[in-house]
């Protein structure tokens, strides 16, 4: 049992309907419902649920913060006041919502760190991700050790110069060999996509979709893209 948030999408509505428009959208995955002969059979369940970005809120375009088509739920799931600030909402319409500045911060970000490693590592020889190491371990790990893996991993130049750069360290993060030795498009692409996904989206034809991966983060983002300007975008906090 776990507590998750899914973005869920709902058409055009008047604000004080939206509430009714996400209980019939989450309807089929609640794990008290009645099935019927011939209902489907779903993977994915709830047992409450309320409305609540908490951390994942949506910015609001500049200009409409006081727009009541805006939704913010009030309380989290055990009952605390909210205070969520005019700039974020936990959903509305989808035109309302700047997706586009949260990508834009990513990709910056991405940009910035693969900048800094670049630089930091080109004093250094080339030098090899831990995945190599790990690979080698695990294709002998009676003769090669994961220790020996690590020590070796750790014993290259430019790994034993981040070691002693925690200032670096932290602006890079773990394993920089692999994630930013590749292409920096690649990078910048997955930095943009993975800013705006919940754990599930639950479209307007009603499919929920766990999104667990690259591909369904980037469909997450596509599919907010093309949502109808005026049809709502919500976060809802659930557990299951």
């Amino acid at each position: 049992m776990a507590k998750e948030r899914v973005t869920v999408c709902v058409p055009p509505c008047d604000p004080g309907d939206v509430v009714r428009a996400i209980s019939a959208a989450m309807a089929p995955y609640d794990y008290n419902r009645d099935v019927g002969v011939g209902d489907p059979d779903v993977e994915t369940w709830w047992d409450y649920w309320r409305i609540d970005g908490g951390g994942f809120e949506f910015l609001v375009v500049p200009g409409y913060e006081d727009d009541p088509r805006l939704i913010r739920g009030a309380e989290t799931l055990s009952g605390e006041p909210r205070n969520v600030p005019p700039s974020l909402c936990d959903g509305g319409p989808r035109a309302l919502l700047d997706l586009e500045t949260p990508r834009a911060r990513a990709a910056a970000e991405a940009l910035r760190t693969f900048e800094a490693w670049q630089e930091f590592a080109s004093a250094y020889p080339p030098a090899r991700a831990f995945g190599d190491f790990r690979a080698r371990h695990l294709a002998d790990p009676e003769s090669y050790s994961q220790a020996q893996a690590v020590e070796d991993y750790r014993a290259q130049p430019v790994v034993a110069a981040l070691l002693d750069n925690p200032e670096l360290k932290d602006v890079v993060g773990g394993n920089p060999i692999a994630r930013l030795g590749g292409d920096l498009d690649t990078l910048v692409r997955h930095a943009m996509d993975a800013v705006l996904p919940s754990h599930a989206l639950l479209t307007l034809d009603g499919r929920w979709l766990d999104v667990a991966n690259d591909e369904r983060r980037r469909y997450f983002n596509d599919y907010l893209d093309v949502l109808p300007a005026d049809a709502y975008a919500v976060r809802v906090l659930y557990h299951g």
